[in-house]
């Protein structure tokens, strides 16, 4: 069993990322903790990985882990085997590989990711997790 350790005091806003990726309909603002990678989506009305997404990391669907918290705002995700759930406001989730997701109505979708997303919106990362 590993154990993950914070080693060192840090702060970071997102009003100031470490990196910034704008993909079409999306803005991902990631930061750097420590050695944690966190991210703060905003997806906009109309955003769908597999339009927006899928080009640039080359697979059928997302095959990133991801651990969030949402903001505001609704996505729904299916998975490979036709699995359907929605993400709403204060609703902590994961999402196993093998899924694609889309922003339902005209409210953008905001979350925070603690794992998977800093090598989202990055081209031909095929699901592959990096470091910002």
């Amino acid at each position: 069993m590993s154990v993950t350790v914070v080693s060192a005091l840090a702060v970071k806003s997102f009003d100031a990322p470490d990196k910034k990726r704008c993909p079409d309909k999306a803005e991902f603002d990631l930061v750097t903790v420590d050695d944690f990678s966190v991210v703060r989506l905003i997806l906009e009305p109309g955003w769908r990985w597999s339009e927006s997404i899928k080009p640039l990391e080359e697979t059928d669907y997302c095959q990133h882990n991801h651990l969030g918290f949402c903001l505001s705002g609704v996505l729904e995700v299916e998975t490979a085997e036709g699995i359907r759930s929605k993400i709403r406001a204060n609703d902590t989730y994961t999402l196993p590989p093998g899924h694609d997701e889309w922003v339902v109505g005209s409210e953008p979708f905001v979350a925070v990711e603690f794992l998977g997303t800093a090598s989202y919106g990055r081209p031909t990362s095929h699901g592959v997790h990096a470091r910002i």
